[in-house]
């Protein structure tokens, strides 16, 4: 980013010979990072090196992406899990050991999600589309990008889901499962990850997405864009004026149905507003401004580190920053309800903190790299949307390590023309995210613009080696910076979510209501009590609605069940038209009578499921699952036509959901509803020529 200390023109700016940071240390109110000049960038990147193996992972993403648009292979849709495969990946853990009965743990607090997600990527009938790859079969521990891949079955080159499925969920912390591990996936899959201090954070966190997924919370069509524009700071006027600004007014021109733009800028973006926007949370949040550091070992270190710093902060000039002018993960509302909410956050650190510093100096003296933190961690903030008490949000997208003004600005590599706005990236993957595509799948953009970048930059320090061409300080260092930035914006949370899942699978229902969930899950205790209220407090802004939707299993929007409606009580389904001729009206009335039965049966779904200790005696038995001696019904669940679900969840003796038949249980009720949708689909395909008889 150019250093200046003049506010920016609304044109293009002039180019400088020194390069500042984004950051603030926060234990001394000054710049995280001193300005370096381009004679040192310069020599940092002459004397990088990118690995063979990556590099053609590189050329290959961008020439993939220039023939059709995304990593895999040809005839896929990334945005289709039944086509592009889901896989959660875990680090590798001896069996038996302490550390794999952790494991174990997490992936039972997982399984509401893991079953939904098995049940999308196998829908197809391939089964291998989902994966768990687990145990003594994890991720190991100092193992390479392509080492892992191949013991995967899968190798360069795009995404082919026979081998390997193109959506990858990362579970563990980035000391397990290294930054640059996730990084080099990246290239060709699109990564999430999902690092929580506990297991009930795992479970909170899969419970709030399969909520917001199955529509039992549907969120207002709104997009935050919130910009700091400190006083005497060039990063933040820069990032307000070129960055937060022309993206929010590019978003509002695209006018996307239903959707509304709102804007806290400069003055009115501070701590305050902050946290409030987070307890009437829209469904795209886009922040901009300086993330806190800390020094390695520092106190606030680890709680603090991408800490989002506010308006309240009155400029490098003020002295030290106080607490109350950053907005750190404690800071969230837990009662706040961020249930299908995606976040997107433009600060240093904002997503996570790796232990070497990839900007220090490695000159060719020899010197080290710079450890800036103990072990790599993942920033609080994104770990306290994901996994709050209230409703954890679906994502959150930001930087590992520091972020660039390189990102939104693009400056002639010759110094010759002056710097302009370049929001290509932002652009097309805001507009991606709000038509409704997996997160994953929009965040290609910023990975193809890696690829290209570090492909170029690799292939100028090669000439440079190999024939000793001479190279502009300029060039170079413009070229690393880009490339270093662009590589790393990273996800936390699983890459196959996206806004309002259930209305993209069935065509955008509802689409722009304020619709919610009154939050009622009916339980009872191991003998069979009263069913418990275990809420009712509606968030504000919401109206009230309960639903299970599920992909391509949605309840009818309410133009549907009108034209359903219609077509049962115009078109006699129960009687046949009084003035068609004999063997026409004895047709009607009998193809009538099974299309009543058919919307009968479609009104009331239930789904039970049973237990049994004896399958041989259950077998034997006659009638219904019932009336066979020996079978145990264990969970229940009613879906009526309108959206509303009356569920029955299973308990264990000691209190505890029984996870295991949870998962079970809702894979079937996936299933049925599916099932449903279809049979309605269906009808309503042979109402609507009736309609015109």
């Amino acid at each position: 980013m150019t250093q200046n200390n003049d506010s920016p023109a609304a044109g293009e700016l002039a180019p400088s010979e020194q390069f500042v940071f984004n950051g603030i240390d926060g234990s001394t109110g000054g710049y995280l990072t001193p300005s370096f000049s381009l004679a040192e960038l310069a020599e940092i990147a002459h004397g990088g090196k990118i690995e063979p193996f990556e590099r053609r992972d590189m050329e290959n993403k961008v020439r993939t992406a220039r023939q059709m648009g995304y990593g895999t292979v040809d005839g896929v849709d990334a945005n289709d899990l039944g086509q592009a495969g889901w896989a959660v990946v875990f680090p590798k853990v001896e069996a038996g050991s302490a550390e794999a009965r952790a494991q174990a743990k997490i992936r039972e607090a997982l399984a509401p999600l893991l079953a939904r997600r098995r049940a999308q990527a196998s829908a197809r009938g391939h089964e291998h589309y989902y994966r768990e790859i687990c145990g003594v079969d994890g991720y190991q521990r100092g193992e390479t990008k392509q080492q892992f891949l191949a013991r995967m079955g899968a190798g360069p080159g795009p995404a082919n889901p026979d081998k390997m499925p193109y959506y990858l969920l990362l579970v563990g912390s980035p000391a397990e499962i290294p930054y640059r591990i996730q990084y080099q996936l990246d290239i060709q899959y699109a990564v999430g990850r999902i690092d929580f201090e506990t297991v009930d954070e795992y479970a909170r966190y899969a419970r709030s997405v399969v909520e917001a997924e199955t529509g039992q919370v549907v969120r207002a069509r709104r997009a935050a864009f919130f910009g700091v524009c400190n006083p005497d700071d060039r990063s933040t006027q820069l990032s307000h004026a070129y960055l937060v600004k022309p993206l929010a007014d590019f978003v509002e021109a695209k006018q996307r149905a239903g959707w509304s733009v709102e804007r806290i800028l400069a003055e009115d973006a501070t701590h305050a507003r902050l946290g409030d926007l987070y307890r009437d949370a829209p469904a795209l949040m886009f922040t901009a401004c300086h993330g806190m550091g800390f020094p390695s070992g520092h106190e606030r270190q680890r709680d603090h580190q991408g800490a989002l710093l506010c308006q309240d902060w009155s400029g490098p000039n003020s002295g030290r920053v106080e607490r109350g002018h950053y907005f750190a993960g404690e800071d969230l509302d837990r009662t706040a309800d961020l249930r299908g909410m995606i976040g997107m956050h433009f600060a240093c650190f904002g997503m996570g903190t790796p232990q070497y510093d990839d900007f220090a100096a490695r000159s060719s003296a020899g010197k080290e790299r710079k450890s800036i933190a103990a072990a790599d961690f993942t920033a609080r903030l994104p770990q306290a949307m994901l996994a709050n008490p209230g409703g954890g949000a679906l994502a959150a997208i930001g930087h590992i390590d520091r972020a660039w003004g390189s990102s939104f600005l693009w400056i002639d590599s010759q110094g010759k023309r002056r710097t302009q706005r370049h929001l290509d990236v932002f652009e097309s993957a805001a507009v991606a995210l709000l038509d409704g595509k997996r997160v994953g799948c929009a965040l290609e953009y910023f990975n193809v613009r890696y690829a290209e970048l570090a492909a170029d930059l690799s292939a100028r320090i090669d000439e440079m080696q190999s024939f000793d061409e001479q190279y502009s300080d300029s060039e170079l260092a413009q070229m690393w910076i880009f490339n270093n930035d662009a590589r790393n914006y990273a996800v936390v949370g699983d890459p196959a979510v996206r806004l309002f899942e259930s209305e993209a699978a069935t065509g955008g229902a509802a689409r722009g209501a304020q619709l919610s969930l009154r939050r009622e899950v009916a339980s009872t205790d191991a003998s069979g009590g009263e069913a418990v209220d275990q809420g009712g407090a509606q968030p504000a802004g919401y109206a009230e609605r309960d639903g299970a939707e599920r992909d391509g299993a949605a309840p009818l929007s309410a133009q549907a069940s009108l034209r359903q409606t219609e077509a049962v009580q115009s078109y006699g389904f129960f009687g046949g038209k009084d003035d068609a001729p004999g063997f026409l009206t004895r047709l009607g009335n009998t193809v009538a009578e099974t299309l009543g039965q058919v919307i009968s049966d479609a009104v009331s779904l239930e789904v039970k499921t049973y237990v049994s200790a004896n399958m041989a005696q259950v077998a034997r038995g006659k009638g219904s699952l019932p009336e066979a001696a020996g079978a145990e019904l264990r969970a229940y669940t009613r879906c009526a036509l309108d959206g509303d679900v009356d569920t029955c969840v299973p308990l264990k003796p000691d209190g505890e959901v029984d996870q295991a038949l949870w998962s079970l249980h809702s894979e079937l009720v996936a299933q049925a509803q599916s099932h449903r949708a279809q049979l309605v689909q269906a009808l309503l395909s042979v109402l609507g020529p009736l309609s015109k008889g």
